[in-house]
């Protein structure tokens, strides 16, 4: 069943996707904060690490194809 919402172009196939997406970038944040060193800045809503502990993470993650830009 496709619903649409007519005046934003939005259909089921769009927020399903969205959903994905949200729960593969929310899988990655959760290994993260699970790790020692990891923190969470409530106030600027960003993860923080110290440069040394987040290279450290890279290089032994599972989810190295995420990190190819470093």
């Amino acid at each position: 069943m496709q619903v649409l919402f007519l005046q934003a172009c939005i259909n089921e196939i769009h927020i399903e996707g969205r959903i994905k997406k949200w729960k593969s970038d929310y899988h990655i944040l959760d290994a993260m904060l699970r790790r020692p060193g990891f923190g969470w800045n409530r106030n600027e809503n960003k993860l923080v690490v110290e440069n040394e502990v987040w290279n450290a993470f890279v290089q032994e993650s599972t989810l190295k194809f995420v990190f190819n830009f470093v």
